[in-house]
This record gives C-alpha cells, structure tokens and sequence, in this order.
C-alpha cells in the first residue's frame, strides 16, 4: 500500500511537471516568457508608445500603416520612399488596443489606412471576439473618416518550427477569410500577404523570420512589392 502511494505520488508530480513544460512550449518557450514578464506584457511599452503619438500629429494626406510589432519594426517610409506615410504600430498591440487609440489617427482624416492587426489577439480572445473586435475598428474609421481609404492586410503565417509562437496556422487562416468578408462587405481593398510569404509546408518562410513570427529585410521587401500597388491608387 505504502508503495503504491509513493508511486501515485511520482507519477502525479511527473504529470505535472510534463504538463508544466507542454504548456510553457505552447506559449512560446522559457526566453520568450521571462521577455513577456520583464515587459510586463509590453504594457509600459504600448502606453509610452501611445502616449508619444499624441505629440506627433499627422500631417494632411498622410498615409497611416497601423498595427502591431509588424508594423512598428518597419522604417516604412524609408523602405517606400514616401515622407506622407507614417508608422502608427505598437509591438504586441491586440484589436482591443486599435480600438482604445484610434481616435488619434482618425481625427486627422489621413488619406490610407493600411491596417494589420489579429495575431496577437490568438490565444488570449476566442475567433468571434477577435473579429467583433475588428468589425468594430473598420466601422468606426468608416465613421469617423469616410474620406480615408482603407485597406486590410491578412494576418502573416508563423513557422513554429523556428520558434513556438503559441500561434495556430489555422486560426490565422481562418481570421483572414473573415477579414476577407469584411473587406467585401464594405467595399474595401483586401491584401492577401498571407500567402506571399509561405513555404511549401503552408508556414512562414524559415529564410525571412529569425523566430518565427517577425520578418526580416528580405521580408519587407516582399511586402514593399504589394504596397506599392496600392499607394499611388
């Protein structure tokens, strides 16, 4: 009997310690959530980020790239030779985010809104929040700035591979069929780069993405190509 409560015992606590690690790995690995923690989940960071954006006032007919870490890590008006387009990205921003600052971009009526946003969203909201979240957000720019010409970008894959992101390929291409409706529902302009930048397995491409989920030079320079498409429209 004595036996068999020690290895009960055992066999409990190496569960444990197995579904610890499983659940640790799905979130993105030990680095990754020591980084969140330091960060305090970016929350300083989107704040003083916020914050800063209310002192630079966008000009007439800017062109506004909005969104997250894919945004912000881009020198977009470098990369498009345009001085009018301006970088409005926070680095883990949500749609819930997008929503609580947009007053500040719409209120300058600019000219384009390239918007991407949702992959952050996966693993902390459901599907339909995520989507009730950016019906919402393209409503209220309809609303707020008719005369701004919208555009929404899928979300880009991830390569788990490279890194676990916590994120699902499937959940992604699901949010983008639904973004795609959106998009046809309002008569907007919907940028497919979703799948301008996967391998042959259906992930992100392992050559422009040191972690799995952010891209490098060579990756901008793809999405430079579609931009520009778009810009003198």
């Amino acid at each position: 009997m004595k036996n068999l409560t020690l290895f009960s015992s055992l066999l409990l606590n190496i569960l444990l310690i197995c579904g610890f690690f499983f659940i640790v790995n799905s979130l993105g690995g030990f680095s990754y959530l020591i980084a969140k923690m330091q960060t305090k989940n970016s929350a300083g960071a989107y704040e003083h980020r916020k914050n800063h954006f209310k002192q630079l006032p966008i000009q007439k007919d800017a062109i506004v790239m909005l969104g997250n870490s894919l945004i912000q890590s881009c020198e977009w008006s470098e990369l498009l030779n345009n001085p009018k387009i301006v970088n409005r990205g926070i680095a883990g921003d949500m749609t819930g985010g997008i929503l609580l600052r947009l007053d500040e971009i719409t209120k300058h009526n600019p000219a384009k809104i390239f918007l991407m946003i949702g992959v952050n969203d996966i693993n902390v909201h459901s599907n339909d929040e995520i989507i009730k979240n950016y019906r919402a957000i393209v409503a209220k720019i309809l609303m707020k700035t008719p005369s701004t010409k919208l555009y929404l970008q899928s979300i880009l894959p991830v390569n788990n591979k490279v890194r676990n992101s916590g994120k699902s390929n499937s959940d992604i291409i699901f949010l983008n069929k639904k973004i795609e409706n959106i998009a046809a529902e309002n008569k907007l302009v919907f940028l497919n780069l979703h799948s301008l930048f996967l391998d042959k397995d259906g992930l992100l491409d392992s050559s422009i993405t040191q972690d799995g989920i952010h891209l490098d030079g060579n990756g901008y320079l793809i999405w430079k190509i579609e931009l520009q498409k778009h810009l003198d429209l």
